[in-house]
């Protein structure tokens, strides 16, 4: 009996060191890249059902009809600074993102909004393995299938977990005040990186050019930035001791700037009440309440999505064992982070608490998109405090590499799925999910169809006063503001004035049929 126990445990192990010696990063960051583009097929599905609405309207009125008129980005141009001052005066400051709201892709051709999901998806997924590139490769020489797979995975948890789809992926002008602005964020970290080895004045017109520019977008964006620059210039001023790091002061000018004009905006008073402004006593009693949020946020991701927090351990364990790879084939210079690993997770920690500043300084409601930019900066700072924490604990264990990957990685991958199975009703709250229960219901197929009546109807030049059957407003994972049956509701007007029409209303479908019929 003691044989055949044995015998048995020896054929146990052997079959788990073949799985575990079949098993390499490579073949994982294969297979996850695979889940990873399945993942997406949903996603771009509706990419050809999405349309513009509400604000879409609203901010493209006049950059429509200049372009309709003329086909001259002259006029166009015109259009921008129109658009710019009359929200500047009667709603917000944040000019940057006004110019680009008013660049909707339904101004140029009424079926141009499909490509608003292959845009924000390539600007996201795009600045993330730029920035992780940088970082992990090129800079910690981690091996490329392991800064593969991280990377793949840290974005599939960055996708299928974001808050809202909406101001994320599939409306514009969501997408635009807050996604957009976080890839400049992500761009501008590399830049930064960059211009700190090598004092390149093309990386520092780069960075020139980004500070500027948020300083008209949203102000977590506008915030991310000053914070990133002002580590950076510290930790390069400390370890170099280069005058050259002091330009930076130029794009943090040029920002500042930018945000007085955003913020002194006579809208601003309109949109947040009278009570708007400057006060230093608001400031100090903000800070503290920061760091109260981030940590309440960081609890309520582990209770409302668990598989987050699986996932950034998944990402842990190839850390450990990409760390550990390079440690032992190449050796090399380590980051700022991890000689300073209390600094550098305190930073990280002060970073995310500082998302939520913006927000709890204006005490006003907020769009949906700011959960989005809390939730990503989340994601980074604590990505960035794994790495710090995983070359501190390699320290600890002295474990090879392939002693590692037996022990500590294989179980804990086996531990990952475990949970997985435990918190698979968190699944049904994914984005690829929603989406692909939003086309097997048939809901994607009718709001196209609905969509398509409404454009062509919208566009007839033969009529002035516009008829619409209701749409319901609630279209799964994307954006749809109504029409309604009051020709002076908000939608009503801005959807009447993008489309030059003299006045639009909704009514009943049924109702509709019956007057109008079937077209």
């Amino acid at each position: 009996m003691g044989d055949y126990k044995e015998k048995m445990q020896k054929k146990i192990i052997k079959i788990y060191n073949r799985i575990c010696d079949f098993l390499s990063e490579k073949k994982i960051a294969l297979v996850g890249a695979g889940i990873f583009l399945i993942l997406l097929l949903p996603i771009v599905y509706l990419s050809f059902v999405n349309r513009a609405s509400g604000d879409d309207y609203g901010y493209g009125t006049y950059t429509r009809a200049a372009w309709v008129a003329s086909h001259s980005f002259i006029q166009v141009f015109q259009a921008i600074v129109r658009t710019i001052r009359q929200y500047y005066y009667g709603w917000q400051g944040t000019w940057f993102s006004i110019a680009i709201f008013s660049l909707q892709p339904e101004v140029f051709h009424k079926d141009a909004y499909v490509i608003v999901v292959f845009l924000m998806l390539f600007l996201w997924i795009g600045s993330t393995f730029l920035l992780f590139k940088e970082i992990l490769y090129k800079r910690l020489q981690l091996d490329i299938w392991s800064y593969r797979l991280i990377t793949t995975v840290f974005m599939v948890i960055s996708i299928e977990f974001i808050p809202s789809t909406k101001s994320s992926i599939f409306w514009f002008n969501g997408a635009a005040h807050y996604m957009l602005p976080f890839t400049m964020c992500q761009l501008l970290t590399v830049w930064l990186l960059r211009y700190g080895d090598e004092y390149k004045r093309r990386y520092l017109i780069g960075i020139l050019c980004v500070m500027t520019l948020l300083g008209g977008s949203n102000y977590q964006a506008a915030l991310f930035a000053l914070i990133i620059v002002f580590y950076a210039g510290i930790v390069n001023y400390l370890e170099k001791r280069d005058k050259h790091i002091l330009w930076l002061l130029a794009p943090v000018i040029t920002e500042a700037i930018g945000l007085i004009i955003s913020m002194k905006a006579p809208g601003n008073k309109i949109r947040g009440g009278e009570e708007f402004g400057f006060s230093v006593q608001k400031v100090i009693s903000t800070i503290g309440s920061c760091f109260a949020e981030g940590f309440q946020t960081a609890v309520d991701y582990g209770r409302e999505k668990p598989l987050v927090y699986v996932g950034l351990f998944f990402i842990f364990l190839f850390m450990l064992e990409a760390l550990r790879k390079r440690t032992e084939e190449k050796g090399g210079k380590e980051g700022f982070g991890f000689q300073h690993p209390v600094i550098g997770i305190s930073a990280l920690i002060c970073l995310c608490c500082a998302m939520h500043a913006p927000t709890i300084y204006a005490g006003v409601d907020f769009s949906s998109g700011v959960y989005n930019m809390n939730y990503l900066v989340f994601l980074l700072a604590f990505g960035g405090i794994l790495l710090i924490i995983a070359k501190k604990l390699l320290e600890l264990l002295k474990l090879p590499k392939e002693k590692l990957h037996r022990t500590i990685t294989m179980p804990g991958i086996l531990f990952c799925l475990l949970l997985m199975f435990f918190f698979k009703g968190n699944i049904k709250a994914t984005t690829s999910w929603i989406c692909l229960e939003y086309i097997t219901s048939g809901q994607a197929a009718d709001y196209k169809e609905q969509m398509d009546l409404q454009t062509r109807l919208m566009m007839d030049e033969d009529t002035e006063d516009v008829v619409l059957p209701f749409i319901n407003d609630i279209q799964g994972p994307l954006m749809h503001m109504p029409v309604t049956a009051n020709p002076d509701a908000w939608t009503n007007m801005v959807t009447r004035e993008f489309y030059g029409k003299k006045s639009v209303v909704a009514m009943p479908r049924p109702e509709w049929n019956e007057k109008y019929g079937e077209q």
